[in-house]
């Protein structure tokens, strides 16, 4: 148990000296004299090769493809975030100073990036490389979609976003947003390990069950706060906590979804295919939060578009 223990401690601290050696990259990339949509778009095809890689492991069952699947991943991720610190860099140099993640384009890749932090945290706690074939192409499908449909400009921001709500409702609820994405492959892989219970690909139900519950009971707390940090801002950018906006709307249909997931969970016991295709249904939510009332229904927060 001690030499167990020991193990774990020395993991931890060399996942920790990666995370430290990859953030400290990319802030000496971001100091290059390089446009911040060079390194969004290498990103995009690094999290291109890494889908391949994770969608290639499971077919081919080589460890090589598992290995590179992650390492590119790591390294779209490095990548991305030289993208925002450089975006950061350059917005204010040109006196227009805001964090990366205040329109369509900088809110897809911050999203992107989350999202793939979180999962690379829970293949290393699990050692389950399958997810990846679910949530990497999910991400580089956001990163993508970024590249080609939102506008790469630096902005001023209008005057309702210059706050340091900004910094606080923003960071929140997409840290929800990732999360439920995980939580959304997780129950999908359930859904398929139901189907095909012989595989040996999938881990157990079990396991997938865990890690899509732990997702959103980590997230939940924090969607929640987004909400309540969104209405404080609201209360001083427009006079109201609460006017019914459309995306006010929907973000308040995601928490109640989930919530009650977790009631349903906890509460009344429920297990399974249940449960799993209320995830699913969920992150529909989540996107119908995010990409339809962004950009198809006008409302207080049209800024996000663009």
């Amino acid at each position: 148990m001690r030499h167990v223990i020991h193990q774990r401690n020395v993991w931890m601290l060399s996942d920790y000296l990666i995370a430290f050696i990859g953030i400290f990259i990319a802030m000496l990339l971001s100091l290059l004299q390089v446009d911040n949509v060079f390194w969004y778009k290498s990103a995009t095809l690094l999290y291109a090769l890494s889908s391949v890689m994770y969608l290639s492991y499971p077919l081919f069952r080589n460890s090589l493809f598992g290995k590179v699947s992650t390492l590119t991943l790591f390294l779209g991720l490095l990548l991305n975030l030289a993208g925002m610190i450089r975006r950061g860099v350059q917005s204010y140099q040109l006196g227009v100073f805001h964090p990366p993640w205040s329109n369509l384009f900088e809110a897809l890749t911050f999203w992107s990036f989350i999202a793939g932090s979180i999962y690379l945290l829970i293949e290393r706690k699990y050692a389950l490389r399958i997810l990846g074939t679910f949530v990497v192409p999910l991400i580089f499908g956001l990163s993508a979609f970024a590249m080609l449909k939102a506008s790469k400009d630096i902005t001023p921001l209008m005057p309702a976003l210059r706050s340091y709500w900004l910094y606080l409702h923003v960071v929140t609820a997409f840290v929800g947003y990732a999360g439920f994405t995980v939580a959304f492959a997780g129950a999908v892989l359930y859904l398929v390990k139901g189907r095909f219970p012989q595989t040996k690909l999938l881990p157990s139900q079990d396991t997938l069950e865990e890690i899509t519950y732990k997702a959103i009971i980590v997230v939940f707390p924090v969607w929640t706060a987004s909400i309540i940090l969104g209405s404080a801002w609201a209360n001083e950018a427009w006079g109201g906590y609460w006017s019914w906006d459309p995306k006010e709307v929907w973000s308040l249909i995601v928490w109640l979804f989930f919530g009650a997931y977790l009631h349903a969970r906890q509460m009344l016991g429920w297990r399974g295919r249940r449960v799993a295709w209320m995830v699913v249904l969920g992150f529909i939510t989540v996107l119908i939060c995010f990409f339809a009332i962004n950009l198809y229904f006008p409302g207080l927060h049209s800024y996000a578009t663009d």
